[in-house]
């Protein structure tokens, strides 16, 4: 999806310029979700990764893509899957591509986690490769098209600045929310129990249509406009303010199921 650079330094640079969500994102939906695990999760969480936590270790796996060691985990990080798909046939399409994707790579590393011959080292890998997956297939341009590499290719401006349409979501309206991880986790940890059941009920195909569903709909509005002003943020902070609450209530979900 992405080259690499062949120099650290700026390998490094270029790694932490295209973290999805952001390390605020990340850290907040680590946070929510730390917030709803049963006590045995908690246990075992807290048992797997020592002296880390949640919102430390949930920008690991971005951390990690671009060393020769973990290279091969660079597509497990998004989707890329023809527009217009019908969720059917979103469905089929999914359960039907044996390709390294974020879907697979989390369904791998699910197996991985519960796995009782697998090592504790194997099982922290997992559990820190499971927060960050949940949180990036959340991210609607990580549900995208392969032509222009997730929207990296789209050229747009926000707010008089260039930028592309994948950065805007994966930092940039983030970033002009100015709040810190803390902050974002407490202001957006207010999902009722109602809610809470219904999205931790959903099929992990559901979540991922959702986030493609946004996409097709980002997709069309730069292409009538790139110029995005000031009125973009209004109108899409709600969408991934609960784009970020849906994967924490969710990662919650699935640990307490995981590890119980």
């Amino acid at each position: 999806m992405r080259s690499r650079f062949f120099y650290p330094s700026l390998a490094i640079l270029f790694a932490f310029s295209l973290i999805s969500w952001g390390v605020v994102g990340h850290r907040t939906i680590a946070k929510i979700a730390e917030n709803h695990l049963t006590p045995r999760a908690k246990a075992v969480v807290q048992q797997l990764l020592g002296a880390e936590d949640m919102p430390i270790v949930s920008t690991f796996s971005d951390e990690i893509r671009y060393s020769n060691e973990y290279k091969e985990t660079g597509p497990w990080h998004y989707l890329n899957l023809p527009q217009g798909l019908s969720y059917q046939d979103f469905v089929t399409r999914l359960k039907s591509d044996s390709s390294e994707n974020v879907y697979n790579a989390l369904l791998k590393m699910e197996k991985q986690l519960t796995n009782p011959n697998s090592t504790k080292e194997e099982k922290t890998f997992a559990l820190k490769m499971v927060i960050h997956l949940v949180g990036d297939l959340h991210q609607p341009m990580h549900i995208s098209r392969a032509e222009d590499l997730g929207g990296n290719k789209i050229d747009i401006r926000f707010q008089g600045k260039p930028t592309n349409l994948h950065s805007l979501w994966d930092s940039g309206l983030i970033d002009y929310n100015g709040m810190t991880f803390t902050e974002m986790a407490t202001a957006y940890d207010n999902v009722s129990d109602e809610k809470i059941k219904e999205w931790q009920a959903d099929d992990l195909t559901k979540w991922l249509y959702e986030s493609y569903e946004i996409s097709t709909k980002l997709y069309e509005e730069v292409a009538e406009n790139p110029n995005l002003d000031y009125t973009y943020y209004p109108k899409h902070s709600q969408i991934y303010k609960e784009r970020i609450q849906k994967a924490g209530i969710r990662l919650a979900g699935l640990l307490n199921t995981l590890l119980k």
